[in-house]
Formats: C-alpha cells, structure tokens, sequence
C-alpha cells in the first residue's frame, strides 16, 4: 500500500497524469461555429432584405415622381382650359353683344330700304338675306349659350372635343357674322 492507503497493485490507479478530455471543447467549438453561420446566415438575409427594401424604396420614389409630373402636367392642362374658357365666355358675350347689335342694325335698315325701296325683288332679297343672318346668328347664339352650359362644368366632359365643338360653334358664327356684313353692306346700298 502507499502512503494513501491504496494498493499499488495492477488494478489500482495509475501514477501518470489524467490526460484532460477534449470532447466539451471540440463541442464548443462546434457550436460556436454553427452559431457564427448562424449569424452569418442572418446577416446575409438581413442584408439581402434591407437591400430590397432599398430598391422598393426607389421604384416608388421614381413612380411618385413621374406621378408627381404628370400631376403638374395636367394642372398646367387644365389652367390652359380654364384660360380658354374665360376667353370663350369672353367672345360669347362679344358675339352677342355683336349680334344684339347687328340685329338692331338690321332690322333698322331693312325697315329703312323697304320704305324706301321700289323693287319687290330687291326686298325679296333683302328679307331673304335678313332671315338668314337672323337664322344664322340665332343658331350661333343658341350654340354658344349651349356651350356655355357645358363650359360651367368643363371638367366632366373630354377637353379635346369641348374646344372641336367650340371651334365648330365659332366657325358658324363666323359665317352669319360674313353673312350679316353683306347684308349690311347691301342694304348701304
């Protein structure tokens, strides 16, 4: 026996030192490596999504931008069509104070030329020329005041054919205000 009390004997503990297990360090090890992929791993994707989030980010900053412009766009459209439509209440209230006017005149001298005429066809004619301009310029007048009701709410109907159906109107006016000069000139004699 030794000085512990313990047999010196084959079966009994060995005087070399205990070699120190590895395993809890190559388990360490291990889990620290899964967990730095792990980290790695979520970093990527999180780097990954952030990078996405970026370029979403982008698109809609690019589409409210071009959205932004088309706004603008149209708000200058519109400021334009509003201008036309101040300057088309404008001429309508020309037109009739012409035609009003025009009328007067008319009715004036064709009551003059036919007191003092002597032809019947002459004032054939006249009256002839008279009831046209007056047919012309009441069609001109009742399509202006029909213009006037649809630009008092311009915006629902299409811009392109308000300003067609407008240009047609001035086109008609314009031909019995042609229509009106000759007659007035006809009648100066």
């Amino acid at each position: 026996m030794n000085e512990y009390g313990l047999g010196t004997g084959q079966g009994t503990l060995s005087s070399e030192p205990r070699r120190p297990r590895r395993w809890p360090l190559i388990v360490s090890i291990i889990a620290l490596s899964l967990a730095a992929v792990g980290l790695g791993g979520a970093f990527a994707y999180s780097t990954y999504s952030a990078q996405e989030w970026r370029d979403a980010a982008a698109s809609s900053d690019k589409a409210l931008t071009t959205m932004t412009k088309q706004r603008d766009e149209q708000r200058v459209q519109i400021d334009d069509l509003k201008s036309q439509v101040t300057d088309l209440r404008s001429q309508l209230g020309n037109v009739t104070a012409e035609y009003n006017t025009a009328a007067g005149r008319i009715r004036s001298l064709s009551d003059e030329k036919a007191q003092t005429g002597d032809e019947a066809a002459y004032y054939a004619t006249l009256v002839a020329m008279s009831q046209n301009v007056t047919e012309g310029m009441d069609l001109c007048i009742d399509n202006l005041q029909q213009l006037q009701t649809y630009l008092v709410n311009f915006d629902s109907y299409d811009s392109t054919a308000l300003i067609n159906y407008a240009r047609e109107i001035n086109s008609g006016c314009n031909q019995a205000k042609a229509d009106s000069d000759a007659l007035s000139r006809k009648l100066a004699g």
